[in-house]
């Protein structure tokens, strides 16, 4: 009771205490020793004794009263108090509406031994609150666990809420998991003792292990709280790390979780987890040892595999983002299998940091390991910008080839094409693009590879083709190259073809498309004058397209008419 004292007694009594206390008065205070105050107080018909025992710095070192709540700070010890601090008369403090919730109210009235009562028969009710009414207020204990006696502890408590049931609802599940979180919470204390040694580290490692082991058998469960207990443990050990651990032992913690993420049986990736936590708060200096020390187990585990490990290979990668040390650390790193997000992203980086060498090879380790080409195209795409930097025209060529059926690439068809030398080859290759892209055209949406069969037409200058496309093509903007010899070809079918497929303006096309589209018009029309006079071009016009025909604004053959008229 030392912080209590004459000077600041009013700030440790309750505002109801202090109301209670109004109604009393004290009588014969005598001082029998000194320091040592006997009175009686009387509240109503009732009178209490008081004594206080007051050392020479004014600070109450004990009291007494006789009254139900004599051991707590009752109204009679303040009555007596404030009767030794000046005999004034005490007012009742004017307590704010509901300041005091039921809560407090019942509390200052009960009595220590009714408390205890209660809360040993809520306790008989209640295994599980009982028990973690034990875990919050039991002595922290440097007890050393071994795994199976963590385990058989982890039963118990699982047991205590759980019972012998074998279908646990999640709720109850839950409530389990706020007792493990209690006891891990705990007993990870003894780990932060000294986290340098390897002893600490252990209690924190088997209690991984046995909380693993328990949930792996209650795996019907949802995990999420089992979760949600390792990332507490996580923040907490993050925390410590950074706010309590001198520089020279921050690193030695850190080598010890370091040195225990390879097992026997792999990858451990709980100390990992730990590690990313620390990462995330430590300072730049604490960051980079962290990375260091990752990237030589990184290395070391990966020795004799092609791709990395998803979960180390992401958390590296983050912590070299943050250091911005891609290009000290990044060609350590591995691609991932079936990841093309992450491998592309990867790859770009390699670009940018001119590395490409480093580039070219993950490219090609990539192509190696997919089974259906259309899974290589990203890495296709790549190498093409490679090989045409690093100056290696065959490969370039030989890549080009592959990326030509999926993009339709006139100019790489022409270099690839050109490039051979085997006439029968040329043809089988020029057949099988052409089949494939005809076949695959669709008549409502113009792509590259329709692009690609008009280009090869004008290509070979076979116009005949050029104009039976106009009507399963109808952008007339890539056929005006060729129109001309188109016309000379067989003017009356190619007009024909033009009044009557291009009296609507593309469906579906983007407005950069029929932007280029109308401004084509212009073209056709001069390049048709030469074909044919003006009147005959009227007459043909009236002709072939009957007023009764509708054609809609913004097209052609409206462009057509409207410079007729």
């Amino acid at each position: 009771m030392a912080n209590l004292s004459l000077n600041n007694f009013k700030n440790h009594f309750a505002d109801d205490v202090k109301l209670s206390a109004a109604q009393c008065s004290v009588r014969e205070c005598d001082e029998e020793t000194k320091g040592h105050f006997v009175s009686f107080v009387d509240q109503g018909d009732q009178s209490f004794d008081v004594n206080l025992h007051i050392n020479p710095k004014q600070e109450i070192i004990s009291s007494n009263c006789e009254c139900p709540k004599g051991q707590t700070l009752c109204q009679h010890k303040f009555a007596l108090i404030q009767h030794l601090v000046g005999n004034e008369k005490i007012i009742a403090p004017k307590l704010t509406k509901n300041k005091i919730s039921p809560l407090d109210k019942i509390f200052s009235e009960l009595s220590h031994d009714d408390l205890k009562t209660w809360v040993k028969k809520v306790f008989e009710q209640d295994k599980a609150l009982q028990i973690e009414f034990i875990q919050e207020f039991t002595k922290n204990e440097n007890k050393f666990w071994t795994l199976p006696a963590l385990e058989k502890k982890l039963k118990e408590l699982l047991k205590a809420v759980v019972g012998s049931k074998r279908n646990v609802e999640a709720a109850v599940f839950k409530k389990a998991m706020s007792l493990w979180e209690s006891f891990a919470m705990n007993h990870i204390n003894l780990y932060l003792k000294k986290p340098t040694l390897y002893i600490h580290f252990e209690q924190l490692d088997i209690l991984y292990q046995a909380m693993s082991k328990q949930v792996t058998a209650h795996n019907s469960l949802n995990s999420a709280s089992y979760v949600n207990i390792q990332k507490k443990i996580e923040a907490k050990i993050a925390e410590y790390f950074n706010e309590q651990l001198s520089e020279e032992d921050f690193k030695l913690a850190v080598k010890l979780l370091a040195n225990n993420l390879l097992a026997s049986h792999g990858l451990d990736a709980n100390p990992l987890k730990i590690l990313w936590g620390i990462f995330e708060k430590a300072n730049e200096n604490g960051k980079l040892h962290i990375l260091e020390l990752l990237i030589e187990r990184y290395t070391k585990f990966h020795s004799d595999t092609k791709f990395g490990d998803k979960y180390f290979t992401q958390v590296v990668w983050e912590m070299i983002e943050a250091t911005d040390t891609f290009e000290k650390y990044g060609e350590q790193l591995l691609p991932l299998n079936q990841s093309n997000d992450f491998n592309t992203e990867f790859i770009n980086k390699l670009i940018n940091a001119n590395n490409f060498e480093k580039a070219i090879e993950l490219c090609n380790k990539l192509i190696r390991n997919n089974y259906y080409p259309e899974y290589n195209f990203p890495y296709w795409v790549f190498l093409k910008k490679l090989y045409a930097a690093t100056k290696q025209p065959e490969k370039s060529i030989e890549i080009k080839k592959q990326l030509i059926p999926f993009t339709g690439n006139f100019e790489d068809f022409l270099e690839v094409y050109e490039a051979m030398t085997d006439e029968n080859e040329k043809r089988s290759y020029r057949i099988n693009l052409l089949t494939k892209f005809r076949t695959n055209a669709q008549s409502d949406k113009f792509s590259n590879t329709d692009l690609f069969c008009i280009k090869l037409a004008g290509y070979e200058k076979n116009y005949t083709k050029l104009i039976d496309y106009l009507p399963q093509y109808q952008l007339i903007q890539y056929f005006v190259p060729y129109l001309e010899e188109m016309l000379k070809q067989n003017k009356k079918k190619t007009f024909l073809n033009i009044i009557n497929h291009f009296k609507f303006p593309p469906s579906g096309a983007s407005n950069h498309i029929i932007n280029s589209e109308k401004e084509s018009y212009l073209a056709v029309y001069q390049i048709l004058s030469e074909f044919f006079p003006e009147d005959e071009l009227f007459l043909l016009l009236r002709q072939y397209l009957p007023f009764s025909q509708k054609v809609a604004e913004g097209s052609l053959v409206n462009f057509i008419s409207k410079n007729l008229i």
